[in-house]
């Protein structure tokens, strides 16, 4: 179980439901931590759906970003 998982748990359990400020206000802020880096991810992008029958092939192939330093 990581550090995260435990606050949060003691956070919701001592905290919100047992009336203990400092537990609350640590699973509050590990709640806010989360939401954060879930919003800050990225995501695959879809690109393109095709109906493949048989026989079909596919080829995929990736290009090299472009540097922003110059």
């Amino acid at each position: 179980m990581s550090i995260l998982s435990y606050v949060s748990r003691r956070g919701v359990r001592d905290g919100l439901l047992g009336g203990r400020r400092f537990w609350f206000l640590a699973g509050s802020v590990v709640w806010v931590l989360r939401l954060v880096r879930r919003l800050a991810t990225r995501r695959p992008q879809l690109v393109s759906r095709e109906s493949l029958k048989s026989g079909d092939v596919v080829s995929i192939a990736a290009v090299e970003r472009r540097s922003r330093v110059r």
